[in-house]
């Protein structure tokens, strides 16, 4: 029994002792301070709050986008579409077609310009494009009708009044390529 009270006593002070340490040491005298005017410190590490969101200016905007499809030799298909909105607002066009064998067969087009300085406009451009195919030549009996899709997001600086041509796809099966023209006009 002895050596298990030394054991508890043992134990009992090494508790003690830890305790004992962990709490804060009585503090220690200082000079007095001069007291002196305080000034808020200035927040360490908080970001400036942002801008003000800048409005768009009065003025509309019309964006015409032009779509040429050519491919096999044959004619070029042009297609164009314009929307008209105001600076810094967004607009969209949904046009769709249903074919009973191929189903709907959607033209889509979303624009949001902004006016910028020097007569430049910034553009955001989201363009869906799909085409049926035609099979042409001696096979074409053997061939399944295909669509070509083209999906295109595009971020652009344009001068107001002139065409840019922004994009052109190739038919990753075929010999079709897809042209895409961006023209934006300031309308005052």
């Amino acid at each position: 029994m002895t050596i298990r009270t030394l054991v508890l006593a043992a134990c009992f002070a090494g508790l003690s002792a830890t305790l004992v340490a962990q709490q804060p040491s009585p503090a220690t005298a200082q000079a007095p301070r001069i007291s002196q005017p305080t000034t808020a410190p200035a927040p360490a590490g908080q970001p400036a709050p942002p801008a003000p969101r800048r409005e768009g200016q009065p003025i509309n905007v019309k964006v015409e986008v032009t779509i040429t499809d050519q491919g096999g030799g044959t004619q070029a298909l042009k297609k164009t579409v314009t929307v008209v909105t105001g600076d810094n607002m967004s607009g969209f066009i949904r046009s769709v077609a249903n074919y009973t064998s191929i189903g709907p067969v959607p033209l889509n087009v979303d624009i949001e310009p902004q006016l910028l300085t020097d007569n430049r406009i910034r553009v955001r451009v989201n363009l869906q494009y799909t085409l049926p195919a035609t099979p042409q030549g001696p096979a074409a009996g053997n061939v399944a009708l295909r669509t070509t899709e083209i999906h295109e997001t595009l971020a652009l600086i344009l001068e107001s009044g002139k065409p840019l041509i922004v994009a052109q796809s190739a038919d990753p099966v075929g010999d079709r390529q897809v042209t895409i023209e961006v023209k934006a006009t300031v309308l005052r």
